[in-house]
Formats: structure tokens, sequence, C-alpha cells
């Protein structure tokens, strides 16, 4: 938990931020007011002096073209070429000028912020959070959307339900009406068109996949093509018939046999069928069908 907000000592409590501001405000008058007593004590000894010069022109002082001084013209660098020493002084209103424009950009770039200042009071710029909505501050205070507030009122719709007749409703309520309506229809419209599209995908999709996969036809369409074939295709397909036939009467009187065998009885086994002629090679795929085994 930071606790160091709650020490007095900390510098940046609500008391300690106040009270610096105090005294920064109170350092500042009293430099104002030193300012303010040096111009006044040198506007008054300006004065004394030009009274005093005037009145020892006016008193009976002999006038200046008479005088024995001799008239030269002016010359600002009159004390460098005796050799005297010039006041190093400095100019204060162009110091104070830089200064100013200095603090300034540095306030708006946000690089000079003082103890416990914020942004608003660093910028000047207040944030729209922090200000007072205009509606607040009208002072005609007219309501906002009162056609379309009366549009929704419960009190009207109970009106209509009860079959109390409304008072005379103005020209822009039914407008208001008209325009929900019609936006409520487009929102439809659209919805419906989605839904279209959507479907429309779907079914392309399917259809895609089902002229990818291509599954077996049924028996009713087998008929149908077996119908529509030529005669050799049918004599293929009669030959096949017959080939798988016997394949399965094989099959079942080897089963019976082995059921036989199990049981315990005698069995005729079937002779096994002698090459036609014979065979040249050891390692050979169905030899009997080879030319080179067969007696020419």
């Amino acid at each position: 938990m930071n606790i160091l907000p709650k020490k007095r000592w900390h510098v940046r409590t609500k008391e300690n931020i106040a009270r610096v501001r105090r005294d920064e405000a109170k350092a500042k008058e009293e430099e104002e007011e030193r300012i303010r007593r040096i111009e006044l004590a040198e506007k008054e000894a300006r004065t004394e002096l030009l009274r005093a010069k005037a009145r020892s022109k006016y008193d009976g002082r002999a006038d200046e073209g008479t005088s024995d001084e001799k008239l030269e013209h002016v010359n600002f660098f009159k004390e460098l070429e005796l050799g005297e020493e010039t006041v190093k002084g400095k100019n204060k209103e162009h110091e104070r000028e830089t200064k100013e424009e200095k603090e300034k950009y540095e306030k708006q770039i946000g690089y000079l912020t003082y103890l416990g200042q914020d942004t608003v009071e660093s910028t000047g710029k207040i944030s729209w959070f922090n200000k007072v909505p205009d509606r607040l501050t009208n002072k005609d205070n007219t309501e906002v959307e009162t056609t379309k507030k009366s549009v929704y009122d419960p009190l009207e719709k109970m009106n209509m339900y009860l079959g109390n007749k409304p008072k005379a409703k103005s020209a822009k309520i039914e407008e208001v009406k008209k325009s929900e309506e019609k936006k409520k229809r487009k929102h439809k419209k659209k919805k419906k068109r989605r839904k279209e599209e959507s479907e429309h995908r779907k079914k392309s999709k399917k259809r895609r996949r089902d002229s990818e996969s291509e599954p077996e036809p049924s028996p009713r369409s087998k008929k149908k093509k077996i119908s529509t074939e030529e005669p050799e295709s049918r004599a293929n397909l009669e030959e096949l018939r017959a080939k798988r036939l016997l394949r399965e009467e094989a099959e079942k009187k080897r089963a019976a046999q082995l059921l036989a065998k199990m049981r315990g009885e005698v069995v005729e086994e079937p002779k096994p069928i002698e090459p036609a002629g014979r065979q040249k090679y050891n390692s050979q795929f169905n030899p009997h069908i080879a030319r080179q085994n067969r007696d020419d």
C-alpha cells in the first residue's frame, strides 16, 4: 500500500501544496510591492529634478545662448572615449519579455509545471469532460426531440389499446412514425436478403461437395442406367454376374468342408490342377498361365 501521501512531510499532500502556493503568492506580492515602491521613488526623484531645473531656469538664470559653455554635437560614446567607467546595467524590460516568452513555450510543451499544477492550469485548455453541457447552460431550456418522445410515450400506447381517441396530433408526429416504420421495413428487407444469400451460398457449397465426392448411385439409378446401356455392356454384365455366382458357390463348398473337418467327418479334398507344361523358372507368378511353360 502506498502510504507516502499520508505523511505530513510529503511534498504532494494537499496541505503542503496549498502552503507552497500561498508562499509563492505572498512572495510575488512582496516583489510587486518592492518594484512599485522603487518605480515610485524614481518617479518622484525625476519629478523633483525637473522641477529644480525649471525653477533655476525661470528664476533669473542666464540664457543658454549667452553662457560660456561650448555647444557640441551629441556624443553617446563620450565616456568610452574619455576612459570613464560606464554603468554596466541590464535592460530589464528585454529580460522580462524573453523570460515570459520562454515560460510560455515551456508551458505549451508541458515542460514547465509548478508544484501541484495540472494540465488545465498549465495549458489553459479545458477538456470536454470537464465542461458543462450546453443543454444545461441553455437559457431557453428547450426540450430535445419532443416529437420522438411523444411517439414513444407509453400513455399514447395505453390510449390506443383502451380505444380512447388521443388529442389532435401534430403532423410532425405522423412524419416521425412513418419514418420509423420505413426504417423497420428496410431493416427487414435487408435481413431477408442476407438470409437468402447465406442459404444460396450454403446450397452452392453443398453442390460442390457432392460433385467432388460422387457417391455410388442407388439400385434404382443402376437399373435405369443398365436399361439405357448398349447390348455389349449388358453381355459383359451377365458374364460378371455368372462369375460372381461361381465364386459364391465355391466359397460355400469350402465353408462346408471346413465345418465337416471340425466335426471329424471324412472329406474328399479336391485334386490340385496339374500344370499343362513344365515350369522353367522357380520364382514365377501364375506359372500355369506363363507362355514359356506350355508345350508347343
